[in-house]
């Protein structure tokens, strides 16, 4: 019984570690920017008109740019929730996180600090749109 419970253990480790590594498949991704999508409602209304966002527009040829930016802002956005309201943000990042490739460069793409700066009302319809349209490419 004993030696049954420990390979149950190890196999399952292994598979762990395998999935682990894997590339995303199209359903997985399309089920996690629907999930980002769904959970950008989340900042507490005395947050929505007192930071602004550096507010990427930019399409197509600079996703990966845009995203970068978009990550790196709501890291600003986390460090000023409390506690305990992080976590939509937390799970929205590492959602998106699997979509960026560290390995591109654009020259022609903006740097984030380049773009304007907004409020979280027009910040949150930019990065849904954002998303939508990367939705649309996966699909």
């Amino acid at each position: 019984m004993c030696k049954v419970l420990i390979f149950g253990c190890v196999a399952a480790v292994i598979l762990m570690s395998a999935a682990y590594g894997a590339p995303l498949n199209t359903i997985q991704k399309a089920a996690r920017l629907e999930a980002s999508i769904k959970k950008l409602t989340f900042p507490p209304p005395s947050l929505q008109n007192f930071l602004d966002f550096y507010t990427p527009n930019d399409r197509q040829e600079c996703n990966y740019t845009t995203l970068a930016c978009f990550l790196k802002e709501l890291e600003v956005l986390k460090q000023d929730l409390e506690e305990d309201k992080q976590r939509p943000v937390i799970n929205i990042q590492k959602n998106l996180e699997d979509f960026m490739d560290p390995n591109f460069s654009n020259p022609t793409c903006k740097k984030c600090e380049a773009n304007e700066k907004k409020k979280f009302p027009e910040f949150h319809q930019e990065m849904t749109r954002f998303l939508q349209s990367m939705q649309k490419e996966i699909a």
